[in-house]
């Protein structure tokens, strides 16, 4: 049997994300198949470590105080890491890199794509001008100039940090009269991350996210795009994302033709081998007038049973359960 251990948590503002999608993967994974542990990594980079061999709750799990670099070295007993963290640190390429220096097999995409895929700003920029995508009109600015640019700005604008995820601090500006406190939401919740995105406003869109599964063979399993109404929002936010019934996802996405649908499962395939991705990862799209709009790609995506690529996965007959040994598999 496989020795599996799933790394979650860390220093990131997605922390309790991670939290929600390794619970998920404890209470699917197949464990008739694999000898499994559980690697919890505090915001202080701190961790605990534990054998589990059935479904537990993680918040049940007594938090010891083990230094993670030190740990680091240890997980070498381990056949592959399966990775369950998300944001700065765990998504990004930083521990991606120390895995990558220890020579250690672990799931999703190596540091280099880790790290591009994370700067959207970047790598939206270079899937546009390699495959003739459109994306929004985009300016980057330093967190401290943000006030002064945006009062000079165009509204209606789209703001959001170029390198965190889970929709942590995004927001939709009709006016300014909230600046402030949105300003105070960037330094509490992204303390290392300097760079925020201001976006034209694609509206009256049809916002879509497409998945894919990538063979070690390299050959790939196309997923199905699926279709994203926020039903308190005017965008996916993070309440849509993760609060129950907070938004309707369809599959088929239906609120476009077949044809599009098809182009856009190639497309996200072809996005995921020009960023290097590896494995898995997920492109999010908007339509509008039939043009489609490149946003950015995630290379872990969340893995709750009912995040997206699960959803994906399953409507091609592949079911959660399965799809975390096709990742542990297929490394």
């Amino acid at each position: 049997m496989k020795k599996v251990i799933l790394l979650c948590g860390g220093p990131s503002s997605e922390y309790d994300i991670s939290l929600l999608s390794s619970q998920s993967i404890i209470n699917s994974i197949d464990y008739k198949k694999y000898l499994v542990s559980l690697c919890i990594i505090g915001k202080d980079k701190s961790c605990t470590v534990e054998n589990i061999n059935n479904p537990v709750n993680i918040k049940n799990i007594v938090r010891k105080k083990d230094d993670f670099f030190k740990t680091l070295k240890s997980l070498k007993k381990y056949d592959v890491i399966f990775l369950g963290t998300h944001g700065q640190f765990g998504e990004d390429g930083t521990l991606q890199s120390y895995l990558e220096d220890l020579q250690l097999k672990y799931t999703g995409s190596d540091a280099y794509s880790s790290r591009l895929c994370m700067d959207k700003y970047r790598s939206s920029i270079l899937v546009s001008n390699k495959l003739g995508i459109k994306i929004p009109n985009t300016t980057v600015v330093r967190l401290k100039e943000l006030e002064k640019t945006l009062t000079t700005s165009k509204l209606p604008v789209f703001i959001k940090p170029n390198r965190n995820g889970s929709s942590v601090c995004s927001y939709l500006l009709n006016d300014l009269y909230n600046l402030d406190s949105i300003i105070k939401d960037y330094y509490d919740y992204h303390k290392n991350e300097d760079e925020v995105l201001i976006q034209e406003l694609i509206d009256e869109n049809i916002e879509i996210s497409c998945g894919c599964l990538e063979k070690k063979d390299y050959t790939f399993i196309q997923l199905p795009p699926i279709e994203i109404i926020p039903k308190s929002s005017n965008f996916f936010d993070y309440e849509s994302k993760y609060k129950k019934n907070s938004s309707l996802e369809r599959i088929p996405a239906i609120g476009i033709s077949e044809k599009k649908r098809n182009e856009i499962s190639k497309l996200t395939i072809e996005i995921h081998k020009l960023l290097g991705c590896r494995l898995y990862s997920r492109s999010d799209f908007l339509i509008k007038n039939n043009n489609i709009y490149y946003l950015e790609t995630n290379t872990l995506p969340g893995m709750t049973e009912t995040s997206l690529i699960p959803q994906e996965a399953n409507a091609v007959g592949i079911s959660y359960t399965d799809l975390i040994s096709f990742y542990i598999e297929n490394i």
